[in-house]
């Protein structure tokens, strides 16, 4: 029997990965059918490996970029109105990163994903590929044509497309609030600079990515308000995941 692969997404501040941990203990603590009798593999994007130790090593020597983009990938552009363009270095720089993140995640795939899936287990990923489309897809906005499409279009061909993803939906001002009250943001900043206003901007250009996703493949999306206090949302969350375990015995598809 082929696994089931979920993915967690969201925009950084949204509680996924809060609600992955809770998910993983309740789940533990001993649930029953249809968690009962099932295997399950915890993980995430950027991973522990090589690729993703670099990534986050890359995150920690560009701490203001780093805040605005969290672990998930993207690149504060310069604000509306601004005369500034990005410079070839900037562009190049943004390609990199996409291609590490992409790196990162054919690992994940060659030494997690693929074969926990190959042995039945339902694997539940916080962050995955839609995060790279969400998040790149604003990066390089001004870069590369049509970037949301362009990304997706660079995994297709390889990558593993999951059975169910549950979107967890807030809005951006609320995001950088739950951000900065985790001590996220950088202590040099106000909370009304104009740093705020561009990630701000940022990041509701990959939350509408996000819903754009979710908009386009309404049977692989289950859409969650996050804005919610924690225990409704874990409520909703375990609900989602009973529904999609009772009904699917999905195989691994190609995206």
């Amino acid at each position: 029997m082929r696994g089931i692969l979920i993915a967690f997404e969201g925009i950084d501040g949204s509680g996924k990965s809060t609600i992955a941990a809770e998910v993983a203990r309740q789940i533990a603590e001993g649930e029953g059918p249809p968690f009962a009798g099932r295997r399950f593999l915890f993980t995430a994007e950027p991973t522990k490996g090589e690729e993703g130790l670099l990534i986050r090593e890359m995150l920690k020597r560009a701490p203001q970029k780093a805040e605005g983009r969290g672990v998930a990938g993207g690149f504060i552009p310069a604000a509306s109105g601004s005369s500034e363009t990005i410079s070839g270095v900037g562009k190049a720089e943004e390609l990199e990163e996409l291609f590490l993140f992409m790196a990162d995640h054919a690992r994940h795939l060659k030494e997690t994903v693929i074969p926990a899936l190959e042995v039945g287990m339902v694997v539940i990923s916080d962050r995955y590929s839609d995060s790279r489309v969400a998040y790149q897809g604003a990066a390089l906005r001004g870069i590369i044509p049509r970037p949301l499409e362009w990304v997706r279009e660079l995994h297709r061909p390889w990558s593993v497309v999951p059975d169910r993803t549950i979107l967890f939906s807030i809005n951006p001002s609320l995001a950088i609030f739950r951000c900065r009250s985790r001590g996220e943001g950088s202590s040099k900043e106000g909370t009304n600079g104009p740093e705020k206003f561009e990630r701000e901007e940022f990041l509701g250009e990959v939350a509408a990515n996000f819903e754009a996703l979710a908009r386009g493949e309404p049977e692989r999306f289950v859409v969650i308000d996050a804005a919610r206090g924690k225990a409704e949302v874990l409520e909703e969350t375990m609900a989602a995941l009973a529904e999609i375990l009772a009904g699917t015995n999905a195989e691994v598809k190609n995206l």
